[in-house]
Formats: C-alpha cells, sequence, structure tokens
C-alpha cells in the first residue's frame, strides 16, 4: 500500500507543471486514475493551459502551505481511499493562486485526484 506524502506530492506537481510547460497531455495525465481524467481530452487540456497562462502567465515559483485530510464523497461508488490534498501559494509572472493537488491510494499506488488553481 502506498500513502500519499506531501514529498510524492511535490513530485507529482513538479511533474505535472512541466507538463502544462510543454503542452504534455500525457504526462499532464499521468499519475490520475483513468476513470477519473474521463471526458478530458487533450484539446481541452490545451485550451485551459492556455486560458491559465494567459491569467497567470508563467510559473515562477511555490511555497508549500500545508495538508488538508481529502474528504469523503458518500455518492462516489469507489472511496478515496487515505486522501489527502496539498496546497502551496503559486507564485506566476502576472499572478498568484493558490495549487491544491489531491492524492489517494488507488491499488497500492499513489495517484492524482485533484489538481486545480483557486484565484
Amino acid at each position: 500500500m502506498s500513502t500519499p506524502t506531501h514529498a510524492t506530492a511535490e513530485t507529482y506537481l513538479d511533474e505535472m507543471l512541466q507538463a502544462e510547460a510543454d503542452l504534455d497531455f500525457e504526462g499532464f495525465i499521468a499519475r490520475f486514475v483513468p476513470e477519473d481524467v474521463k471526458g478530458f481530452g487533450e484539446s481541452r487540456f490545451k485550451k485551459d493551459m492556455y486560458a491559465i497562462r494567459e491569467d497567470l502567465g508563467e510559473y515562477k515559483d511555490r511555497q508549500f502551505l500545508g495538508e488538508l485530510k481529502g474528504f469523503d464523497n458518500p455518492d462516489r461508488e469507489q472511496q478515496r481511499t487515505g486522501a489527502r490534498r496539498y496546497v502551496w501559494r503559486g507564485i506566476f509572472e502576472k499572478n498568484e493562486t493558490l495549487i491544491v493537488v489531491g492524492l489517494h491510494e488507488h491499488e497500492g499506488e499513489t495517484r492524482v485526484y485533484e489538481f486545480t488553481y483557486r484565484h
């Protein structure tokens, strides 16, 4: 069993930020469980990345703020075991935002279930 950790969240965030910069859809979704990204295709990914670049500019740095227990959703068929959400202050060229990465254990691996900017 793999339990989410802050160190894992940092690694996954680095990978996802690089995938964003490279417009690498496969790299961006690599840590998600496939059913969690159903309906999120490459064209939507690129459209979202261009909009993020317009709003925030280029990624510069981040400051870790803390972690939160993931929340249980009784309506979800399969629960997210050991879910944790990690939060950073994201510093970009034009603006700052909160970055949230949600991790959980799935079939013995730590996987991403959430990656959002909150601004």
